[in-house]
């Protein structure tokens, strides 16, 4: 008996070791409270509303999220901190403004913590933890959702200290400045792209018959660049705009001796667009409806090319990827369309669409790739 109870209480220490020492994990960046002003621009930007369920990550003492539910009427609002400390201040804030029945704060790792129901996610961390987080955003989240951050951005480089452009990275869709009662403050706002890189195809009818259009579009976060082919004509896009789910560019082109622009403008809804052009110039201007279908694909396979082999597998229904039997971490799948860095004390960032057993893109943005199905 006395030897059970000796086990047990054996047991019980190590049980309670193993909880404080998750607990005593260092949080991935220091407390630095986000200034009541810049909490409401972070929502503001975010255009926080009824159906939206707002996650912030690290979030320190719940003002965000508590903020979202009571000022901006959210429907529900998550904080994740790993720090027990600022759990429980965050759950005492949430009591003292009455909106317990809407928010929960977790203490949990954010690099684990799902967040798919998310439509608004904030953070304010540091440059570093934002680009680690970066795939997490992309597999998870849904086209259309917003993300916000306080004071830094999710830059691989930047074009200077301060600057707002990224030379590599995912670039803001907005950055705004904030006056706080100390100094000015950063706002930086992303919105997740739909993937649109592939071939897409349809018809139009017109009097001369029908016209066939084929747009072939690249790819990277919510920069597009392409061309469009009518009747095997092809000539480059401009204005290519993604933002969500909401895609649009334009083409001007000589027909019949006059100049005519077509305005496309369409919402992206998995491997079909619907949505109208509009025709300025020529015997067919007006506008008119158009319904466009993605070539079909196969992402998931060995890739070969002359510096290495990359594996595309899918798990829980997620793509990811490897080179021999390391992860690729910073791994993005956009429709058609792969963006990855291979070695990043090298830089070398690959992109490229998949066209049957093909791959066909650039390294760095320059030099010509191509990779094979093995």
């Amino acid at each position: 008996m006395r030897s059970l109870r000796a086990i047990y209480w054996l047991l019980v220490c190590i049980f309670a070791v193993a909880a404080l020492t998750a607990q005593q994990r260092p949080p991935d960046v220091p407390y630095v409270p986000t200034p009541h002003e810049v909490v409401r621009e972070m929502l503001r930007v975010a255009q926080v509303g009824k159906e939206d369920v707002v996650y912030d990550l690290g979030c320190g003492d719940g003002r965000i999220v508590i903020a979202a539910v009571k000022d901006f009427g959210a429907k529900r609002g998550v904080g994740v901190d790993i720090d027990p400390e600022r759990i429980r201040e965050s759950n005492e804030n949430a009591r003292n403004a009455g909106v317990t029945d809407r928010v929960k704060f977790l203490q949990q790792d954010l690099f684990e913590t799902e967040i798919r129901d998310a439509t608004v996610v904030t953070l304010y961390l540091l440059p570093s933890i934002n680009v680690r987080l970066r795939p997490k955003l992309f597999r998870e989240l849904r086209p259309g959702s917003r993300i916000v951050s306080h004071d830094f951005d999710m830059c691989d480089e930047c074009e200077g200290e301060g600057s707002e452009t990224c030379i590599k990275g995912w670039h803001p869709d907005k950055v705004l400045r904030v006056r706080g009662p100390y100094r000015e403050h950063t706002v930086y706002y992303w919105v997740i792209p739909a993937g649109v890189a592939g071939t897409w195809r349809w018809s139009v009818q017109t009097p001369r018959g029908e016209r066939q259009y084929v747009l072939t579009l690249r790819q990277r976060f919510q920069k597009v660049m392409g061309t469009i082919s009518v009747d095997g004509r092809e000539s480059p896009i401009a204005d290519a705009r993604l933002v969500g789910t909401q895609l649009s560019f334009s083409t001007t082109r000589d027909m019949g001796g006059q100049k005519v622009t077509m305005r496309f403008s369409g919402r992206v809804n998995g491997d079909t667009i619907t949505g109208t052009v509009e025709i300025q110039g020529g015997q067919f201007a007006g506008k008119r409806d158009w319904v466009a279908k993605r070539d079909k694909v196969n992402l998931v396979g060995t890739w070969q090319w002359k510096g290495g082999t990359l594996r595309i597998e899918q798990r829980k229904g997620e793509l990811v990827a490897y080179i021999g039997n390391t992860p690729v971490s910073d791994f993005y799948a956009w429709g058609s369309g792969i963006y990855f860095t291979l070695d990043r004390a090298r830089e070398e960032v690959y992109e490229g669409v998949v066209d049957g057993d093909q791959i066909v893109g650039t390294i760095n943005g320059t030099a010509r790739w191509e990779a094979q199905r093995k």
